[in-house]
């Protein structure tokens, strides 16, 4: 009868355990996209290109994740560049937002005097910045490779079938990019790109 109990015990145990995991699980899997996103035609653009591109360039270089505190993941001092180009030479460090802003100043969607002026460093602030300079917010089920995500205190490129380009952490620099994620918070808004008027990138 005891050994019977202690079965019963171990069951029960077993099964709080398999919950746990596939709760943790769970988190892994982002809820927010759109059903049969995955499947789509993905028709790579300018900014998913170029996200590509030097996300693949701070991967393979050991670029690591900057916020100016505890959650700085990098060897030296702490340091963000205004441009892509600099943190070659300078920081080998990024953020979400610092990335997102690199790829639209190699694209040509902002500057990097705007940068610097505004401190996109900041993913409210970019967001907010974008809204102003005339980026449309568009319906998650309408969703196209370039398009910018939104999230409170994140931001990340779209890449189409259910994958992001993200620098939002080491492990996400780290990570062949697209790829899926969750940073267990909902997207707010997806934002696109209006028609570019070329101001070049001071």
């Amino acid at each position: 009868m005891k050994s019977f109990k202690i079965c019963i015990i171990i069951s029960v145990i077993m099964i709080i355990a398999c919950i746990a995991v596939l709760i943790g699980f769970k988190k892994i899997n982002y809820s927010a996209w759109p059903a049969g996103i995955e499947n789509e035609v993905v028709i790579d653009n300018e900014i998913s290109l170029k996200a590509k591109e030097i996300h693949d360039y701070m991967r393979e270089n050991g670029y690591g994740y900057c916020t100016y505190d505890y959650r700085c993941n990098h060897d030296g001092e702490c340091g963000l560049d205004v441009r892509f180009e600099k943190s070659k030479v300078d920081y080998h460090n990024t953020c979400c937002a610092t990335y997102v802003s690199w790829v639209l100043q190699e694209t040509g969607y902002i500057t990097a005097k705007e940068h610097k002026d505004n401190n996109l460093n900041g993913a409210n602030n970019l967001i907010r910045f974008l809204q102003k300079k005339g980026w449309k917010e568009v319906s998650k089920d309408e969703m196209k490779p370039g398009d910018i995500m939104c999230y409170n205190g994140h931001i990340a490129i779209y890449g189409g079938a259910g994958k992001q380009y993200d620098a939002g952490s080491k492990q996400m620099i780290d990570t062949v990019a697209p790829c899926r994620v969750s940073w267990g918070m909902s997207m707010e808004k997806v934002l696109r790109a209006p028609e570019k008027v070329n101001e070049g990138n001071e």
